[in-house]
């Protein structure tokens, strides 16, 4: 609430009710040119409840964007002088996934840069901020709706940014009534309590463990606005951390508070349930998503299958961390504390560690058995050697003298004037001189880079080619040696 001057401080403090709360009821069922939206206009059956609660209303049904800019500015007036705001807004929503507007019911067919016939959420939920705590935002539109409008827009609400203090509830448009009568209105009632009760209903922005709109006489009598004031906002902040500890010290600072009964139940609450404090604690480290990340990643290498890698704390990586808890002695919460990821963190490394080194032994390994085939097959000097070795080792470590050796071995002395003008009445351009590389490559035949460029590593890689292949072994490409290059590529 805004601060008032002393004179009229003084006055409040005289008077035993709070100071007038202000409610705005907006509802469309029939639209000029958009489709009629079934009870949305049930949200103002509300208004007498709401009266009698203590609010100052303005309703509308089927209202032009005119009459509601004018209700709208007597809201905004009376929000200023307000303890407790209510809004509720039932019918045509369009957002364009940042930001939303309720459609008047002259609207036409909106566009992201023609929407003059329509009220911006953003602003509405500004001007509730101001009783922050105390400030309700209900809802109503077709959850099964959500048609695109040209290539921005599309039908519904969308990620709202709820300002502090503000709590916004949504369904379907005959569940907005329900929301004012049995939750907001009704005495001592749990506004989050009937939200969490009723599947059809969702909640954003501010989601305190208790939110009670209208408390009974007794405790309004009991306590004036101003002692109650600073106590509130002390237990929304409590309420909004969430914590023993944050509860531990709202009681700490306020031992009088009519809060005082739901802080010490929810600190019990909080400290007769591990897990809960676990997750509490978890929370509290405000882990990043790439934090998030790091831990998936060390619990996959350690074989604690977090179903994927994507830094966010799902079903998977719950049943991981428990996992990982049960097999490090560590309850079972799900939840992680410092030293737990820090543990977690130097058993990874230490994983990948080990891993580097099985892989260097295996590679160690291979070579030396490549050594010992060389030895048996290609460093006795024939032709059938070097085959033998090719054949088991196409890229081993002799694979390029092997395949030079064999070359001197087979191929004849070459015409080379004549295959030269062979390959040349070819035209075989760069693309096609590519393509020729990148296939001998594929058959194991080394013609070095693959760069349309026919050097000595690629005229040698001909050579071997046609002397597999019983073709004349010039190194340069002939018909027959290109048909048969092709075929055997394609029928690999």
């Amino acid at each position: 609430m805004r601060q008032l001057p002393i004179i009229a401080t003084i006055c409040v403090l005289a008077m035993p009710a709070f100071a007038d709360d202000a409610a705005l009821l907006l509802g469309v069922e029939r639209y000029d040119d958009l489709r009629r939206v079934s009870d949305g206009t049930d949200v103002l059956d509300a208004a007498d409840d709401l009266r009698d609660a203590g609010y100052a209303v303005s309703t509308l049904a089927n209202g032009s964007i005119q009459d509601m800019n004018r209700l709208l500015e007597r809201f905004a007036t009376d929000a200023t002088d307000a303890d407790r705001l209510v809004v509720g807004l039932s019918g045509q929503f369009v957002t364009d996934g940042s930001r939303s507007w309720f459609l008047a019911k002259d609207a036409n067919r909106p566009s992201p840069f023609g929407l003059g016939d329509a009220v911006s959420l953003e602003t509405v939920m500004q001007i509730m901020s101001q009783t922050a705590g105390q400030a309700v935002l209900v809802l109503g539109f077709d959850q099964g709706e959500d048609d695109t409008i040209g290539n921005y827009l599309r039908q519904g609400v969308g990620d709202l940014v709820v300002p502090q203090g503000v709590t916004v509830i949504y369904g379907e448009p005959d569940m907005a009534e329900g929301v004012m009568v049995n939750a907001v209105t009704a005495p001592d009632a749990d506004v989050m309590a009937y939200v969490r009760g009723n599947r059809r209903l969702s909640a954003l922005g501010f989601q305190p463990k208790t939110l009670i709109m209208q408390p009974t006489t007794e405790q309004t009598t009991q306590v004036q606005p101003a002692a109650i004031e600073p106590s509130l906002r002390a237990w929304n902040d409590a309420q909004e951390a969430n914590t023993a500890n944050s509860y531990r010290d709202f009681l700490s600072d306020n031992p009088r508070s009519p809060f005082a009964s739901q802080a010490r139940d929810r600190l019990a609450e909080i400290e007769s349930d591990p897990i809960l404090m676990a997750e509490l604690a978890e929370d509290a480290l405000n882990l990043t998503r790439n934090e998030r990340r790091a831990i998936q990643r060390n619990l996959t290498l350690l074989e604690f299958n977090t179903r994927g890698v994507d830094g966010i704390f799902g079903p998977g990586s719950r049943g991981a961390i428990r996992n990982w808890q049960q097999d490090n002695g560590f309850a079972q919460t799900s939840y992680l504390t410092t030293s737990q990821i820090n543990r977690i963190d130097g058993q990874a490394s230490r994983r990948a560690a080990e891993i580097a080194a099985d892989e260097e032994r295996a590679r160690e390994e291979a070579l030396r058995l490549d050594r010992e085939y060389w030895e048996e097959t290609g460093a006795r000097g024939d032709q059938a050697g070097y085959s033998a070795y090719l054949e088991r080792y196409p890229q081993g470590i002799f694979a390029d003298e092997a395949k030079s050796k064999l070359q001197v071995v087979v191929e004849p002395e070459p015409d080379t004037r004549a295959a030269r003008a062979q390959e040349e009445a070819l035209n075989i351009n760069p693309v096609l001189r590519r393509l020729i590389e990148s296939r001998l490559a594929g058959l194991g035949y080394n013609p070095g880079d693959i760069d349309g460029r026919f050097d000595r590593n690629s005229r040698r890689a001909i050579a071997s080619y046609q002397s597999q292949r019983n073709l004349s072994s010039s190194g340069y490409i002939d018909q027959p040696t290109l048909a048969r290059l092709l075929a055997d590529t394609i029928g690999r």
